[in-house]
């Protein structure tokens, strides 16, 4: 499930008070479902719901916010939830970004902030999920230019756009350079088109890997970097072969391996760690996918060490969201959002979408809607609304969502 990144405009959004919109009391269950205004921005959360919000700080090891892609919204609240949480200690921050590629981005953060990413990129769109937009960047940026941004997920399919450049230049000679510079310049012309299918990483041989690290032996970084590929590229491989489950199984554990080998460097005895992923990645339980992701690592995790996870999920009713649609030069494009879960869930509890304003952001702690459609409704409900139900804490939702700006939107 891959929309595509987002990212735009206003730092501090308000939501419109619960107040104005008290139920009906004859319209149970729905009656003990609270809605909270919440504004974010990067100094910080505000009203009823950001106070709610930095409660659960105080305990949280780790804040858990997943996202359906495209949105600005996702960002703005991790970069509140970030400003937030630092009262109480050092914070990491964790992001759906392959670490070889993160250690590119961190690179362009240090050196030259926003612009250096948006001109890094500029022609590959596609090389970086989510970074490549202007709201994520500017997250990551927001935790000393990258240095305490941990990428713990597969090397993107068209991250070898950038990375070919990087291991060019550790190449012995012109050949292997002309060589890695072939399969960049294939894969912009693929990514330019949107034949997916044809890019190195879905059909990259496990001999051309092999063949690599022979070329790139005396390399140590050569030879992180072209293992890195090779792990995405039996991942996407499988994907390729609709082998869905055993893809999102493989992807899950190396998500997971990443993930741990960071969090056991880290200097503190109990690292705390600020996630903003997909939403299917965040959640406790079984995923839409069939499979046990990262959110449901954290809580005992957070549990052997006296503390707990705090998962929010942010999924607007309406809106506008960026996609990936590469046409005319263009890698994505913004269209109007069609809500996949939120509507359904509303529905069984009969809770009048109109009790949502319509600006503005709102928190609905999501433990009411839960015990309210336990039973009969709660297995009626769709696959992903009720991974949503059972996996999350609270729910940010809003009624005019903005799609991300990506950099190459910028460019112009």
């Amino acid at each position: 499930m891959f929309k595509w990144v987002p990212f735009v405009g206003a730092l501090c959004l308000h939501a419109v008070s619960a107040h104005a919109q008290s139920p009906d009391p004859k319209d149970a269950p729905s009656e003990s479902i609270e809605i909270l205004d919440v504004g974010f921005s990067d100094a910080g959360l505000s009203g009823a719901g950001g106070e709610r919000l930095k409660a659960e700080l105080a305990e949280a090891q780790f804040v858990a916010l997943g996202e359906d892609h495209g949105f600005a919204g996702a960002p703005q609240l991790a970069l509140a939830l970030a400003s937030e949480a630092r009262a109480y200690g050092p914070l990491y921050h964790a992001v759906e970004v392959g670490p070889v590629t993160m250690d590119w981005i961190r690179a362009r953060l240090a050196s030259g902030g926003l612009e250096a990413m948006r001109a890094g990129i500029a022609g590959k769109a596609l090389a970086i999920p989510f970074l490549s937009n202007r709201e994520d960047a500017a997250l990551a940026d927001n935790f000393d230019h990258g240095e305490r941004v941990w990428g713990i997920d597969q090397e993107f399919v068209g991250a070898p756009t950038i990375l070919m450049d990087e291991l060019a230049r550790l190449a012995p000679d012109s050949a292997t350079q002309a060589r890695l510079h072939a399969i960049r310049d294939a894969d912009i012309a693929s990514l330019a088109k949107g034949d997916f299918g044809a890019v190195w990483l879905n059909r990259a041989s496990a001999m051309e890997f092999a063949d690599l690290r022979k070329v790139f032996a005396g390399s140590e970084p050569a030879g992180a970097m072209i293992d890195a590929l090779a792990a995405s590229a039996r991942i996407y491989q499988l994907n390729e072969q609709g082998a869905y489950l055993q893809n999102n199984e493989a992807r899950a554990a190396l998500m997971r391996g990443y993930f741990l080998d960071r969090y056991r460097a880290a200097p503190e005895a109990a690292p705390r760690v600020l996630f903003k992923m997909g939403a299917y990645h965040m959640g406790r339980g079984t995923t839409p996918t069939s499979i046990y992701d990262l959110g449901s690592l954290l809580p005992g995790l957070a549990a052997a060490n006296g503390l707990k996870s705090v998962h929010i999920a942010y999924l607007p009713m309406d809106g506008t969201v960026r996609v990936i649609r590469p046409a005319e030069g263009r890698a994505t494009a913004v269209q109007a959002y069609e809500d996949e879960g939120i509507a359904a869930i509303l529905a069984a509890a009969d809770f009048a979408p109109e009790r949502i304003g319509l600006s503005g952001h709102v928190l609905i702690p999501i433990a009411p809607l839960r015990h309210a459609l336990a039973g009969k409704k709660l297995n009626a409900l769709p696959g992903f609304a009720r991974f949503v139900l059972l996996g999350y804490d609270y729910l940010v939702t809003t009624r005019e969502a903005e799609a991300a700006t990506a950099f190459e939107a910028l460019a112009d």
